[in-house]
């Protein structure tokens, strides 16, 4: 991140030391640990965030695909009925009806009576 290599943190510690002595070394760096602890806690739960949002976002886009699909699955279903509703003509209604059982019938029987 800073790319501090390990000589050069070497330096700074022994600068540290001389300017502000051995007893407030000890607390600094242990302060130090600590706000770096915390920046690396932070930064690790950010990214966990990210990858969220991102894996939602992801999730969101396959659902949307996946609705336009299934919408027009539907409306090339709805067209072929429509199609197939006009190629049949009204004027003949199929034998199996029961308009068409219940006239053949009638007449029967009035004929037999």
């Amino acid at each position: 991140m800073f790319d501090i290599s390990f000589s050069e943190l070497l330096v700074v510690l022994m600068v540290a030391l001389v300017v502000l002595g051995p007893e407030k070394l000890h607390g600094i760096v242990r302060t130090v640990g600590r706000w770096s602890g915390k920046a690396r806690v932070y930064l690790n739960n950010l990214t966990a965030e990210l990858e969220r949002e991102t894996q939602a976002a992801e999730l969101k886009k396959q659902f949307t695909d996946a609705h336009r699909i299934l919408r027009e699955g539907a409306d090339s279903t709805r067209a072929a009925a429509q199609e197939a509703a006009a190629a049949v003509k009204p004027d003949q209604p199929p034998a199996d009806t029961p308009a068409a059982s219940g006239e053949a019938e009638s007449g029967q029987d009035r004929a037999g009576h």
